[in-house]
């Protein structure tokens, strides 16, 4: 009997969150695209995911905010629940060799199973941009970025076309090494990408923007009181 029917309407039992990062070669993959490999990754690795019940059952897995097509990422994550209790090791070295190279595992740790969902959880990204510009320019236009009581831009998507005020958006941001390091808030109705943000701070054209690469480096969670916690 294979794990799927086995775990299939199953209680979880134990939870595990597994950080892996999206790498230059698949980072045009959509979002929808990285779940189906992963997905795939775990049924060949025969981990005991619970599995949902109803008509088409999924394997319990659910994925952190989606990652922007075009970015590269070292801090992606999804969590399982888990119908029985496997150590995080074990998870491991089941899951790395049925993992694309260019969606490699970083770490797998255990989280209580009452935990919020790791999409819930998150709510600050670090993200790095790599950019050709002149230190002086940088710092400047960081500057005037910081001095502005509002800072719109024009958030366009296949359904909308709204402009938002992203200055409350931007926890912090500098240039080094060539690189702009962006603390960027999420949450609902409060997105903004950080190529939109660069575009318009540093003026570029749409083949400039399209050329900037970009990386989310660290996922944290915002408290009441402003603290930035890693997750």
């Amino acid at each position: 009997m294979n794990t799927v029917s086995v775990n299939m309407g199953l209680r979880a039992i134990s939870k595990i969150r597994v950080k892996y990062s999206k790498n230059e070669p698949v980072r045009f993959l959509s979002h929808l695209e990285v779940v189906s490999a992963i997905r795939q990754a775990v049924r060949r690795a025969s981990l005991p995911v619970c599995m949902s019940s109803g008509f088409s059952p999924q394997p319990k897995i659910s994925f952190g905010p989606p990652l922007a097509v075009g970015y590269t990422s070292s801090c992606e994550l999804f969590d399982m629940e888990m119908s029985c209790r496997v150590s995080p090791s074990d998870v491991e070295k089941l899951l790395i060799p049925n993992m694309s190279a260019a969606l490699s595992v970083v770490s797998v740790v255990g989280v209580p199973v009452v935990s919020k969902s790791v999409e819930l959880v998150v709510n600050v990204a670090r993200y790095s941009v790599e950019i050709s510009i002149s230190q002086q320019v940088a710092i400047q236009k960081l500057s005037d970025f910081f001095s502005a009581k509002e800072f719109l831009v024009e958030r366009i998507t296949d359904k909308s076309k709204r402009t938002i005020d992203v200055r409350p958006l931007v926890c912090d941001m500098k240039y080094a090494d060539s690189k702009i390091e962006m603390l960027l808030r999420f949450g609902p109705k409060r997105t903004a990408k950080p190529d939109m943000i660069i575009q318009k701070i540093f003026n570029l054209s749409v083949d400039e923007k399209i050329a900037l690469r970009i990386n989310r480096d660290k996922f944290f969670y915002e408290t009441e009181t402003g603290d930035l916690r890693q997750v």
